[in-house]
Parts: C-alpha cells; structure tokens; sequence
C-alpha cells in the first residue's frame, strides 16, 4: 500500500503549497525540489567508485 501514502503525502505538499501565499516562498520551494531532483539524478548516472586497492 505503498502508492496510498505517497499519494496522501502529494495531495499534503500540494495543499500546504497552495496555501502558500509568497510568491518568493514559492519560487524558493521549487528551486529547492528541482535542486534536490538534479542532485538524485546526478547520483544515479554516475559511476559507482572503483576501489584503488
């Protein structure tokens, strides 16, 4: 059941932001996730580290 609460935790982030009423809050959050989604991808394209031994 997994996807059920990924699910509730979406509809939370998305209502929590919608409340937001900043806009520069609002771009700082989406930078934020953006940032945090290259770094992910970042880490999945890499090579995994060649032991020197």
């Amino acid at each position: 059941m997994p996807n059920g609460v990924e699910d509730l935790q979406m509809l939370r982030l998305i209502k929590t932001f919608q409340r937001i009423a900043d806009p520069d809050v609002r771009r700082m959050i989406v930078a934020y996730a953006e940032e945090q989604l290259q770094k992910q991808q970042t880490k999945l394209t890499e090579p995994p580290p060649q032991d020197s031994a």
